[in-house]
């Protein structure tokens, strides 16, 4: 009879162990992208035109994907640049001036611990401009 029960622990006993061991195991845990703006900068440029030449000026927006494990999907990161606040040199223009938002949108996936750089342009004025400032959202 020892022998008996013996054979019938044993399936018991392991079957125990397997399930206080998948217990135990931690589920994968599914990392969330950490998507964050980097550095902005910006750089004036003037392109040859008639009458007069147009004048830029031009955003550049870094996008960074900290995540050590996760890309951002396709389609999923919106960065919306808008003009705040704008003051002349001289004297105001006669027309309000005013630079439209520009949004754009990913359309590749941002893997881990990389970084895109998105370029906005922006046509200035023929008035002499002091200062703008901008507004930058990211919507991961």
């Amino acid at each position: 009879m020892g022998e008996m029960s013996r054979a019938g622990i044993l399936p018991i006993l392991f079957f125990l162990t397997l399930i206080s061991a998948a217990a135990q195991a931690q589920p994968a845990s599914k990392e969330a992208p950490i998507v964050k703006l980097g550095e902005i900068s910006h750089r004036f440029r003037e392109v040859e035109s008639s009458p007069t030449p147009l004048r830029l000026i031009e955003l550049y927006v870094e996008v960074v994907n900290q995540s050590r494990v996760a890309s951002a999907p396709a389609n999923s990161i919106k960065v919306i640049v808008s003009q705040k606040e704008v003051i002349f040199a001289d004297k105001k223009p006669a027309e309000e001036f005013a630079f439209p938002p520009q949004e754009m949108t990913f359309s590749q996936p941002l893997p881990p611990l990389n970084r895109r750089v998105l370029i906005f342009g922006f046509s200035l004025p023929r008035e002499k401009i002091e200062s703008i400032t901008f507004e930058v959202e990211l919507n991961p």
